[in-house]
Formats: C-alpha cells, structure tokens, sequence
C-alpha cells in the first residue's frame, strides 16, 4: 500500500515532461560542477595564490553574489515572454561562461585575476539561472508540481553530497587544477540534455 501511494499506481504516474527531465539532469551537473569546487575554494585561495587569505576568499565569493544579483535582476527582466529556444540560448551562454570562470581558476595565481573569474562565475549563473527556472515552471506537469519539484531536490543534493566527497579526495591527492578541470568539464556537460531536447530528431 505505502509502494502504490509513493509510486503511483498507473505507469502513467511517471510520465515527466521532457524539458522538467532536461532541468532535472542537467542541475544535478551543473550543481555537482559547483559542489566539488565550492566548499573547499577557501583553501585554494589560501594556498595556491599569490596573496590569497580567508578574507580574500570571502571578498571573491562577494563579488560572485553581487555580480549575480545586479544581472540577475535585468536578464529576469528581459526574458518575460522570451520563447523556450531564446531560453535555451541563454542557458547554454551562461553555463559556458560558468566553465570558463572555472577554466581560470585551475590556471591562475593572481588574486586580482581570480576575482575576475569570480566577477564572470556571478555573471554566468545570473545569465542561465533566470532562463532555465524560467522553463522548469512552465513546462510542471499539472498537478504533479510538488512531486517534480521533490524529485529535483533530491537528484540535486545527491549530487551534491556525492560531489563534495569526490571534490576532497580529488583535491587531496590530485591539486586543485584538474579538480577545476573536471569541474568546467562536468559543467558544460550540463548544456546537453537541453541540446538534446532542442533537437527534433532525439527525444529525452
């Protein structure tokens, strides 16, 4: 009985829009991108630029919110009533932006340069964040809302506990860059489920 109510009791139950089954796939790697990185970035900063201190890590992270909150709000703007190609278009600009911010972590050691990449990390999120929350909303199965929103959740902190852990053991026995590396790569991997989606001839 419990299996009937969680499951559902028709095949049907599990039917997911395509473009809700894009976002799902595609937030849990760009969320995993951002979790094997973050936590540990304040380390980075410490020990493998010129000049890096906690206080300057914590500047750096600053500048990434208030890149993000100042475009945020004018990109929100602009895409009211923008087609879910146009939407698209700026979720694959803004997650490319994000993987060369964290292409310029693994190669820089200039603290100035690193907030650059924070300034541009602020500026990619800000782009593709409206655009692909945006498309999720619209795009909810009715009456099956809270239950997508569920299974979002959960893929996503899945993804980024696992994450996390591998961030650590990467950064630990490996460094710091080709931790980056898979971040950017992990990252731009998160263009592709809507790619797929956008294509007539794939279905996801």
């Amino acid at each position: 009985m419990l299996a009937e109510k969680f499951l559902g009791r028709y095949p049907s139950h599990f039917h997911i829009n395509p473009i809700v089954k894009a976002f799902i796939i595609s937030e849990s790697l760009v969320w995993s991108a951002w979790n094997l990185i973050t936590p540990i970035a304040a380390i980075f900063v410490v020990t493998n630029v010129s000049g890096g201190s906690i206080q300057s890590a914590a500047f750096g992270y600053s500048i990434y919110l208030g890149s993000r909150v100042i475009f945020e709000l004018l990109i929100g703007r602009s895409l009211n009533g923008a087609s879910d190609k146009k939407k698209f278009t700026y979720i694959a600009v803004g997650l490319f932006i994000i993987t060369i911010s964290y292409l310029g972590f693994a190669f820089t050691s200039v603290l100035f340069v690193l907030y650059i990449f924070y300034f541009l990390q602020g500026l990619g999120i800000s782009i593709a964040t409206p655009a692909k929350n945006s498309l999720f909303s619209v795009h909810l199965d009715k009456n099956k809302e809270a239950t997508e929103w569920g299974i979002t959740d959960a893929a996503i902190l899945l993804s980024d506990a696992l994450a996390i852990m591998v961030g650590g053991f990467i950064a630990a026995n490996f460094g710091f860059t080709p931790l980056f590396i898979i971040a950017s790569t992990i990252n731009l991997m998160g263009i592709i489920p809507y790619f797929l989606r956008f294509d007539k001839n794939i279905r996801i």
